[in-house]
């Protein structure tokens, strides 16, 4: 029989679609070891188009793929007007993308998000990215033999045959790096970091949760002003990178998050790390807003000895001074105190050699590769 998409749309089609992954991960008892399941209502919440601020310059469409009734895969096309309008190309997106081990089934879904998307004027589709650049993002390729840290994906090692054989080429090689405290040599890092503070006379402070929302603000321009050159990069909106503080303010720790002043006391840098939820999200089967769920998520999250650097970065006045060794010190220092044992450093270019030896520079080990397709409509 022939496969049949459908476009999910109600509440009770989109959560069908996000609990779709339960079947491909359940399933199979290797893939199930390192699976985490997101939090189901924050799926909800970045696909519904009422709430989510990306939708306000953005359409999508939640594709499903069936046979003899049974749903067998899922798939979004996204248009990001922002990203055209950024880039000046006509780029749609995939993502949300989880399948069955049938080429047939990944085919129909593909084909799908194509005629979505090339409906909407689209010439090249590109993913898997899940739903914007400022999302989750990447096929995992290598590194199957441990859990994603928060925010980052998993999937079976399969799906790359099934985008193969679609004809998708790789675009874009991103490379996550691990680094543990055998590996870390925190006298000299600190050494560096005390030579370069005073050699460009900048100040190191932390974020003061007390004030998160004035101090989200500056994030949020130094984010766009630091990441502008970045592949791929899209600009927050004011109104989007507020609403992703407000969800991070849940689980950030002060002592990992901080902004470098020059020495007028201008903002020039900023980094932030998490702490690894998922360590304790994988516990809590996507619910962790439940009764239930919110006891096993405190009861696990004692166990958490990751953390994530998710952004790290300086205006592009001050790049190229090694002022980012500043911020490893620091983080480090906090990390060892609180008795936190690893960190992973998320995501770099594979194709920027500076980032990639920054990497290597602080005692960090590439452990995890993700990749990026696309295609021409």
């Amino acid at each position: 029989m022939s496969i049949e998409i459908r476009e999910a749309k109600t509440k009770k089609e989109i959560r069908d679609y996000i609990k779709f992954a339960w079947k491909i991960y359940r399933r199979d008892p290797e893939l199930n070891k390192c699976w985490v399941p997101h939090p189901i209502a924050d799926y909800e919440k970045t696909l519904d188009t009422s709430r989510y601020p990306l939708w306000e310059h953005a359409e999508r469409a939640c594709l499903t793929a069936w046979r003899n009734g049974e749903m067998l895969g899922t798939i979004t096309a996204t248009v990001n007007h922002r990203h055209n309008e950024t880039h000046g190309d006509r780029v749609g997106f995939w993502g949300f993308f989880e399948c069955v081990n049938d080429v047939e089934v990944s085919t129909a879904l593909f084909d799908a998000a194509k005629a979505w998307l090339s409906a909407k004027g689209m010439n090249a589709m590109r993913g898997p990215i899940s739903p914007s650049i400022n999302d989750q993002l990447g096929m995992l390729s290598k590194g199957y033999d441990s859990p994603p840290v928060f925010l980052m994906t998993y999937n079976p090692p399969y799906y790359h045959d099934l985008c193969r054989h679609y004809g998708f080429e790789v675009v874009q090689e991103l490379v996550a790096f691990i680094v543990d405290q055998t590996t870390v040599d925190y006298p000299r890092l600190k050494r560096l970091a005390d030579a370069l503070t005073q050699r460009y006379k900048v100040k190191l402070r932390k974020i003061q949760m007390k004030r998160w929302r004035e101090e989200a603000k500056i994030l949020f321009r130094l984010y766009n002003a630091a990441w502008e050159k970045n592949w791929g990069f899209v600009p927050f909106t004011e109104k989007s990178f507020m609403a992703l503080a407000a969800d991070l303010k849940q689980i950030a720790d002060e002592d990992f998050l901080y902004i470098l002043e020059n020495e007028k006391g201008e903002p020039i840098g900023c980094s932030i790390s998490l702490p690894d939820v998922n360590v304790a999200l994988k516990h809590v089967d996507g619910n962790p807003f439940s009764p239930l769920g919110v006891v096993k998520f405190l009861w696990h999250s004692r166990k958490i000895k990751t953390i994530r650097t998710i952004i790290m970065g300086v205006i592009p006045e001050y790049r190229n001074r090694g002022l980012d060794s500043i911020f490893h010190a620091a983080t480090v220092e906090n990390a060892l105190r609180k008795g936190f044992t690893r960190a992973e450093l998320s995501w770099v270019l594979k194709s920027n050699a500076q980032m990639m030896k920054l990497g290597e520079a602080v005692g960090g080990k590439p452990y995890k590769e993700y990749l990026i397709y696309e295609k021409p409509i």
